[in-house]
């Protein structure tokens, strides 16, 4: 029997030194070496598991104690059901988060790589539970469904699945979400910023949507007349571009816009149903479908052109369809009303968020055409408008287990990745060969607003998937980023999402630099936002050097720089791109070369690295030269300086005499230190002063 070893509610807290010898005398044991811990959850909590201190490599298991038995839960092959675990190499800290409903559960410590010295098992580590920290630094709203919406707040999803007696299993990955319970302790408010949601009309007098409705102040409703003289007769809360009517309510049989908006913009706190990434806001419904199964052109551009004339800050269009065309081709033959309504939302600082489309499986390669989802070599449209305007986002789609959804288009020119589901099988079991079981669960897809009485057993919420679910969780983000600060502008929004952003290894083939969504971030950024400035210094602490890579294909980054010398030796200074803050370039075939290999001066300097707006720069000792600069996409800058026939560089292992001889001096400051061997460390004897004044 699992009798708890300790009992857990909100405001627990118990640390405690041990070694692993005192663990296994202390746990219980099942079958063949199983040892646990054993606990009890009096009311939902949510917990941190850790341990720190390590002096070998330990990892964290969390699992369930099926109530029907008392015991932990196995597979059929044997192994314990593991809701969530912690296994970082070597001696690193291990932490796992969890929500834990009232129950049993356990918790196991082992060594996945045996120690080379078993004497180290004797030594002492710290081992922590606590469930207080999370709900003092982080914010949950009052709606119910929350639990259900993992892009927001993924606690690791769990169900009852077909032929399964035991315990519940998790089937996501936790925190495989936007970071929204963070985010919102910063900022939940986007009152001010009207979202335009160009789709197929929503439910208007849905409860979750009601209250975050834009109602045009300067109509009267149903009166008929064109009371603000815009063109159009009592467009209250949008307007119906198909009908050319105010009729902009979908039916039952259009659930989709529905869904988008509550994505973006449901009420928050108001203790029913779910939580919009933005808890208040104003959405403005532009339908575009009126019933039917496609958006043409011209009904989109005027939506476009509608929004930004009555005030909308931000759009999004979950809409658009693949074409056998290159993105290059794609944009050259765009329909010309279409891109006029991009070029007028551009103009008006108005930010755009677009599906990247769903064409990524297999099977449309095989149905349609080859690398059909490939958005490097095909495109899918409008969203590839992104490639061209520095104000639009192209949002692919990732799922509950951090991966990229089945069905999302892909490629490096895809802007940045949001949750949008996946309804594709997932493990949910394994038989006594270890083979996996698989399973089809509607959780794991997106829970939002469905128009009244349409959604799950006739309620008013339901289950999505796709990348126009993706698309509406940047919009929120982007409204929430905008209500920080009037200065931020669109591309500035669209720059603060991508530096905010993590980077994904598991999506880096698929979304440019692996960008995946963080609100929590992004909104800190925001929050501090004193110009591009703020982002061209992300990065700093680690290495001297100008940080770009938040910049798109389409965007610019307009600015001044300034260098003064302090020298006698004569000093030439440039910049180079770097890929990352450890110096990394590539060579002819794509390889990557660090600081302190063969030839990195001589891939470093290549043609193709060298920024030829501020390279070659030669200053008069004791003056000071200012020069602009107009810079496109590129990961870092890096420096470097010729002085007496030594060439130097940011890192002191790509430098002859493996010293130091750049220095950050201050936020995009960097001093250059010009003599062999290190000279007097004061770093003034070239300092180049970085202004960004501008993304365009």
């Amino acid at each position: 029997m699992s009798a708890p070893q300790f009992r857990v509610s909100p405001g627990f807290v118990e640390e405690e030194k041990i070694n692993l010898y005192e663990y296994y005398n202390t746990a219980q044991k099942l079958g063949d070496g199983f040892h646990y811990i054993p606990f009890q959850v009096d009311a939902t909590s949510n917990i941190f598991a850790t341990l720190e201190g390590l002096p070998a490599d330990f990892d964290l298991y969390l699992g369930a104690i099926n109530p029907s038995n008392d015991v932990p839960d196995f597979w059929r092959n044997g192994t314990p059901v593991v809701y969530n675990s912690s296994t970082n190499p070597g001696r690193e800290s291990e932490t796992i988060f969890a929500q834990l409903q009232p129950g049993k559960y356990w918790l196991q410590i082992k060594f996945n790589t045996p120690p080379s010295n078993y004497d180290l098992l004797q030594q002492p580590f710290t081992w922590k539970i606590d469930a207080s920290t999370f709900d003092e630094t982080r914010t949950l709203s009052n709606d119910p469904y929350l639990k259900n919406q993992w892009h927001l707040f993924n606690t690791g999803i769990s169900g009852n699945f077909a032929g399964q007696t035991r315990a519940t299993q998790w089937i996501a990955s936790p925190n495989a979400d936007i970071r929204a319970p963070e985010a919102w302790t910063l900022s939940h408010d986007a009152s001010d910023i009207i979202i335009a949601i160009i789709d197929e009309g929503f439910d208007t007098q849905h409860p979750d949507l009601i209250d975050n409705l834009w109602t045009n102040p300067r109509e009267i409703p149903g009166n008929d007349n064109d009371d603000d003289d815009n063109g159009f007769k009592d467009d209250v809360h949008g307007w119906n571009f198909v009908d050319n009517s105010p009729n902009v309510v979908a039916n039952d049989n259009n659930q989709h816009g529905t869904n988008v908006a509550g994505i973006a913009g449901a009420k928050g706190n108001n203790g029913i149903g779910v939580s919009g990434v933005a808890w208040d806001t104003q959405l403005m419904t532009l339908d575009v479908f009126g019933g039917g199964k496609g958006a043409d052109d011209k009904n989109i551009a005027n939506a476009i052109v509608y929004a930004v004339k009555n005030g909308a800050k931000v759009i999004n269009m979950s809409l658009g369809g693949n074409q056998k065309l290159s993105p290059e081709q794609s944009i050259d033959e765009i329909d010309q009303e279409l891109e006029k309504a991009f070029e007028f939302a551009y103009a008006n600082d108005v930010f755009i968020s677009i599906a990247a489309g769903n064409e990524g499986a297999q099977y449309e390669n095989r149905n349609k055409w080859n690398d059909i989802g490939n958005l490097d070599v095909y495109s899918t449209t409008p969203a590839v408008s992104a490639n061209k305007f520095g104000n639009i986002a192209q949002v692919a789609s990732t799922n509950a287990q951090d991966l990229r959804s089945s069905f999302s288009n892909y490629g490096r020119s895809i802007t940045i990745s949001a949750p949008g589901g996946d309804g594709s099988s997932v493990i949910v079991d394994k038989d006594q060969n270890g083979q996996s079981i698989y399973q089809e669960l509607p959780d794991t897809e997106i829970l939002s607003t469905m128009p009244v009485g349409t959604g799950i057993n006739g309620s008013d919420y339901g289950f999505m998937a796709g990348t126009s679910q993706a698309a509406p969780v940047i919009a929120g983000m982007a409204a929430l980023i905008r209500a920080q600060s009037d200065s931020i502008t669109a591309p500035e929004t669209l720059a603060i999402l991508r530096a905010g952003a993590v980077k994904n290894q598991r999506l880096e083939p698929y979304v440019d630099q692996g960008y995946q969504a963080n609100l929590y971030e992004s909104l800190e950024i925001a929050q501090q936002w004193q110009g591009p400035s703020s982002l061209t210094q992300i990065g700093q602490d680690q290495a001297p050097v100008f940080n770009l890579s938040y910049l798109t294909a389409a965007q610019r980054l307009i600015g001044e720089a300034s260098v003064t010398r302090d020298a006698e030796n004569d000093v030439i200074i440039g910049f180079y791109q770097v890929q990352d803050t450890d110096g990394t370039v590539f060579d002819a075939l794509g390889n990557p070369v660090q600081p302190g290999d063969a030839d990195y001066a001589y891939y470093a300097l290549s043609p193709l690295n060298i920024v030829d707006e501020i390279t070659n720069v030669n200053v008069a000792n004791g003056q000071t030269q200012k020069l602009g600069y107009e810079l496109t996409d590129a990961s870092y800058l890096a420096p470097y300086a010729i002085s007496d026939g030594n060439t130097w560089f940011a890192w002191s292992e790509a430098n002859a005499d493996g010293m130091e001889h750049f220095k950050m001096l201050g936020a995009n400051k960097i001093g250059l230190e010009d003599l062999f061997g290190g000279g007097d460390q004061d770093f003034n004897d070239m300092v180049f002063d970085f202004v960004a004044q501008q993304i365009l």
